[in-house]
């Protein structure tokens, strides 16, 4: 049981870090699109990078939050109905739903991981704009966000099925 409570300790730790560091990524977002603006604006000097460098900057912000966002219960589910349910009831539809999550975390990881994979393999720049940036290690952010979904979505499955038989889990981090 100690394993298993250091495995619950460690996974929430590292949802944590992973939210909060990438959070940041919002300010570089910011700064490039005021950047962006007061360049078009003012000075009526467009930039040929602020736009996309943004746009991949927030889908790396998007895709890494959602790791957060799970950890600490904030997706979307019906709540009404849910709430209709004792403790044990609700852990029994965590399970559910959490073994049903992990099968498509793992189709979308094989999808994502191939896609990065094949865009190393062809090192591929942007054809979006006449700046033409690397996109492969941004692509790699999807497999590398799955894979942290389906740690953080293994963490919730076992503590829902610790509540679901009767076992209080630790606190979470």
């Amino acid at each position: 049981m100690a394993k298993l409570s250091q495995y619950l300790a460690f996974q929430d730790r590292v949802s944590e870090w992973v939210g909060r560091t990438f959070s940041w990524l919002c300010l570089a977002m910011i700064a490039g699109l005021c950047y962006e603006v007061t360049a078009r604006y003012l000075f009526n000097s467009p930039t040929s990078w602020a736009h996309e460098s943004t746009t991949m900057l927030y889908g790396t912000f998007c895709i890494l939050a959602g790791v957060y966002t799970h950890k600490h219960h904030g997706h979307v589910r019906s709540e009404v109905i849910y709430n209709l349910f004792p403790e044990r009831g609700r852990a029994v539809l965590d399970v559910i739903t959490g073994l049903i999550g992990l099968v498509v975390f793992s189709v979308f990881f094989y999808i994502t991981f191939n896609f990065a994979a094949d865009s190393w393999a062809i090192r591929e720049v942007s054809s979006k704009s006449t700046w033409g940036p690397v996109v492969y290690p941004f692509k790699s952010v999807l497999p590398l966000a799955v894979g942290l979904m389906i740690l953080q979505s293994i963490a919730a499955l076992i503590r829902s099925f610790m509540v679901a038989i009767g076992v209080q889990p630790d606190a979470q981090v």
